[in-house]
């Protein structure tokens, strides 16, 4: 292992929260975006061993590596969550949409890099209290069964077998989940 690059991130967090309370119920909302940018700066570098030419340099961390870093995960992410609670019952919806994102190979034929559009996903859950140390539960998140955009390239696939890019993809490829659980409290 080396400590081979050095990176610098730029960027703004925005984070708005409210509550407030309605004659017996509570609403609450959040809106936190993120927008940034990772960029390598300066020479690589190659462990004490290896000779510092740029057979080695390039092997350690490649056009691919590179990329991986600086546009595998979106520059930006926006979140927009609301909750709605009255009595023993409470409400969430929350949708997060991620930015656009890029994987290249390392080879040097720049027709086999894809690029990836920004995506939503939404989550929401019911909640029931029925005493103050039970909450049950019952939710999906990513509800509509969103996935991120498949592999165009027939080259990138594994002859076919990985169908979704496992270096740029900021959100999971199984789809919808749904749940039903319960919460103690001691």
């Amino acid at each position: 292992m080396t400590n081979a690059i050095n990176t610098r991130t730029r960027g703004i967090d925005i984070i708005l929260n409210g509550k407030w309370n309605i004659n017996n119920a509570n609403l609450g909302f959040m809106l936190a975006t993120n927008f940034n940018q990772t960029n390598l700066f300066g020479p690589i570098q190659s462990a004490d061993k290896l000779p510092a030419d740029s057979i080695n340099t390039n092997t350690l961390f490649n056009r691919e590596e590179r990329t991986e870093v600086e546009k595998g995960q979106p520059a930006s992410k926006i979140i927009l969550s609301g909750n709605y609670a009255i009595g023993k019952i409470g409400f969430l919806i929350r949708s997060t949409r991620f930015g656009k994102t890029t994987t290249v190979t390392d080879s040097k034929d720049k027709t086999r890099d894809e690029f990836f559009s920004a995506k939503v996903v939404t989550d929401i859950s019911l909640s029931y209290t029925p005493n103050t140390w039970l909450t049950i539960t019952a939710g999906a998140n990513n509800i509509f069964d969103v996935y991120p955009d498949r592999l165009k390239n027939y080259t990138n696939t594994t002859e076919g077998i990985i169908i979704f890019s496992q270096r740029a993809s900021p959100f999971g490829f199984n789809g919808g989940y749904y749940f039903l659980n319960m919460a103690f409290s001691f």
